[in-house]
């Protein structure tokens, strides 16, 4: 028995140990069935994950190649621009209005259209390529597709399409890029505008820059040759150390024909080519550099040929709903000093006085300018009225509402000495179009503190005097409250004085080459200018400029139809094919 449970029992443990075996032989299957699915799942999901970043690298290359027929495009764009620029297309397109009209916008297409169709045949660096223009020039409808074009070495390409529909205002440009069968697009739109005011300052003359006064964008000026083309011995650019502008300074000037001149010492930069501020240097305040060589005719409103404002004084005549002629009747001349004057009651034209322009300091009556008879206004409103030329009006505590025509002679001998002190205005002063310019007798003279409030008039100017010496004086006595003045401030000479806020920019449109001295655009008065006005130290205050870089120049001076080539137009919008 001993033995038989000995034999059992043993027999049986052999049993278990064979039953463990073969279970761990069938996980072990089971094991390796699982391990080989997942290799192949591993090998699937290797497989796929090369696919996608195969696509991934294939849809980048693509889309850079899209990004790479956007420059193309604006290259061929920016060439076939500056062709229409120099063509009699140019200017045969300049219009008063300050908007595109739709026909406009056709006809921009038609020969931005034509001047790229040129630009096609002429550049050699595309490769291999085909081309498909249509065109309908009474429509302005009409595409151009350039395809085939191969991107950098690798073989791949991009198209560019230019598209305009009728009466649009913008230029379409979709660019796809191809990496085998995987494309992208890129794409943007090109405005079709009239020139817009990027410039805090823009003048044909001389410009200083004094006081605190801050200019938040680019200075312009194209003073620097006499007529016989020799250099002016006198800087374009004054700036005092405590003048900001936050742009460039521009001046059609070469640093060469500034250096070997040797007139003046325009800045001394370090081995960065940042300014010391040498003691003579004619730039003593902070600027962001100096651009030389700037185009001396790319600023539209410097030609007295390209301004006409007879809109402006048709909306003053009764007819129109205007409120027709500022009355002057038979008045007597009043002899009383300055502060008599000020203490005379409401006055509409029935008294007039003597005064000087320019005049001694704290004195209008005396001086050794010319003697101006003007017609005095105290204490009135006015709205959409015109002041008669030879008038040479004092305004004293007056409102003007919409627009103030004031009238001069264009080729005559008339002309409109104004006097405004202490005047409001919620809305536009306009002037004819004088064609010469004569600083002392059509000026625009603001004394004590000019209030501008509510733009009622036009919002793209506050100011429209070409050929005017326009002289603004405190126009924000009190920083805290909201004077502004909005829009163009244009002039032939435009100085401000005391305290301003202008939300604009200033146009300093006379041509000043012919004169030996004096005649400055004084931002922020400068004592001893040798110009138009006597000033004295209380008239430097704060000014601050803040160009309306989307705004565009009022309506009533002739400009052309552009592109606008702001690189900053050409982001791109992607889609993905």
């Amino acid at each position: 028995m001993d033995a038989f449970f000995w034999g059992y029992n043993g027999m049986n443990t052999q049993k278990k140990k064979t039953a463990r075996q073969g279970i761990a032989l069938i996980a072990a299957m089971i094991f390796i069935i699982v391990f080989a699915a997942i290799s192949v799942g591993f090998l699937s999901l290797s497989s796929a994950n090369t696919q996608i970043a195969d696509n991934h690298r294939a849809g980048n290359s693509a889309f850079n190649a899209a990004l790479s027929g956007l420059d193309c495009a604006r290259y061929l764009l920016v060439k076939a621009h500056n062709a229409y620029k120099s063509s009699s297309a140019y200017t045969s397109s300049k219009t008063i209005a300050n908007t595109v009209l739709a026909t406009e916008a056709n006809t921009m297409w038609n020969n931005i259209y034509t001047q790229l169709c040129a630009q096609l045949t002429t550049v050699s660096n595309l490769g291999s390529t085909t081309v498909s223009k249509v065109n309908n020039s009474s429509t302005g409808v009409g595409h151009i597709i350039v395809s085939g074009v191969q991107y950098q070495d690798s073989g791949n390409t991009f198209t560019i399409q230019y598209s305009h529909t009728a009466n649009s205002p913008n230029m379409i440009i979709a660019c796809t890029g191809t990496d085998g069968n995987i494309s992208r697009t890129a794409g943007t739109s090109v405005e079709i505008t009239k020139p817009k005011l990027n410039y805090g300052f823009a003048g044909r003359g001389r410009v200083w820059l004094a006081g605190n006064t801050t200019i938040h964008g680019d200075v312009y000026s194209s003073y620097g040759y006499k007529s016989n083309g020799s250099l002016q011995s006198m800087s374009p650019f004054n700036t005092t150390s405590d003048s900001v502008v936050e742009g460039a300074l521009n001046t059609i000037l070469t640093k060469t024909a500034i250096d070997n001149a040797g007139y003046y010492q325009f800045e001394t930069l370090d081995a960065d080519g940042k300014p010391t501020y040498a003691a003579n240097d004619q730039l003593q305040g902070q600027y962001e550099g100096v651009n030389y060589g700037a185009p001396a005719s790319d600023f539209a409103g410097m030609d007295i040929r390209d301004y006409d404002t007879t809109k402006y004084y048709n909306d003053t005549r009764t007819t129109n709903g205007g409120g027709g002629d500022i009355p002057s009747p038979s008045s007597s001349q009043y002899t009383g000093s300055d502060t008599q004057l000020a203490g005379l009651g409401s006055i509409a034209g029935t008294k007039w006085r003597y005064e000087r322009f320019p005049h001694d300091s704290g004195n209008y009556t005396t001086g050794s300018g010319i003697q101006v008879k003007r017609y005095i206004y105290k204490n009135q409103t006015f709205s959409n009225v015109r002041l008669p030329a030879d008038k040479n009006a004092l305004f004293i505590n007056c409102t003007f509402n919409n627009i103030l025509y004031v009238d001069t002679g264009k080729t005559t001998s008339n002309y409109n000495n104004v006097r405004f002190d202490n005047c409001n205005f919620n809305g536009t002063i306009v002037s004819n179009t004088p064609q010469t310019f004569n600083w002392q007798k059509n000026t625009l003279y603001f004394t004590g503190s000019a209030a501008f409030q509510n733009n009622s008039g036009i919002q793209e100017a506050t100011i429209l005097a070409p050929h005017f010496n326009v002289n603004l004086g405190n126009t924000n006595a009190d920083k805290s409250n909201n004077n502004t003045l909005t829009g163009a401030i244009v002039g032939g000479i435009v100085d401000v004085r005391g305290n301003a806020n202008i939300e604009g920019t200033i146009i300093s449109m006379a041509d000043t080459s012919s004169y030996t001295s004096g005649y400055v655009s004084n931002i922020g008065a400068t004592l001893d200018d040798g110009g138009s006005e006597t000033t004295r130290i209380d008239d430097i205050g704060t000014i601050d400029i803040t160009p309306r870089i989307d705004g565009t120049l009022p309506y009533g001076i002739k400009t052309p139809v552009v592109l606008n080539m702001n690189t900053s137009a050409f982001t791109a919008n992607y889609n993905e094919n």
